[in-house]
């Protein structure tokens, strides 16, 4: 087994619980497969795991937290060091979504808009 493998077998339930709140946009094996293709990276920690993207706009390169799952204390200790790697990547802002707890846990950041959806 890669080392990979073995890292994405013990973070996966965190990250499969993150991407119920997705709204169906994914399944866990899309998530897997982009990290593996390089489209997303896979952040894995003792006790969580994120997973991010680069978001290129036609102004401005954003990274985007996507999932993001496990010990609070450890991912609030792993985002500087993703927006240090993502600041040298020429990123200049930091983005995510999710539920509506983060607001209060992500002091530094500011509610930027609202996402609202329905099934057509």
């Amino acid at each position: 087994m890669s080392p990979f493998d073995e890292q994405w077998a013990r973070c996966e339930p965190w990250l499969a619980a993150a991407l119920e709140h997705a709204h169906g946009t994914h399944l866990i094996e899309d998530i897997r497969e982009g990290c593996l293709a390089g489209n997303l990276q896979f952040w894995p920690g003792k006790s969580a795991a994120i997973v991010t993207e680069i978001c290129t706009y036609p102004r401005l390169k954003a990274v985007n937290f996507f999932l993001v799952g496990g010990d609070l204390e450890e991912l609030l200790a792993m985002k500087p060091v993703i927006e240090a790697w993502a600041k040298r990547l020429g990123c200049t802002r930091a983005q995510c979504g999710g539920r509506f707890g983060w607001e209060r846990v992500l002091k530094d950041y500011r509610r930027a808009c609202v996402v609202l959806e329905k099934e057509i």
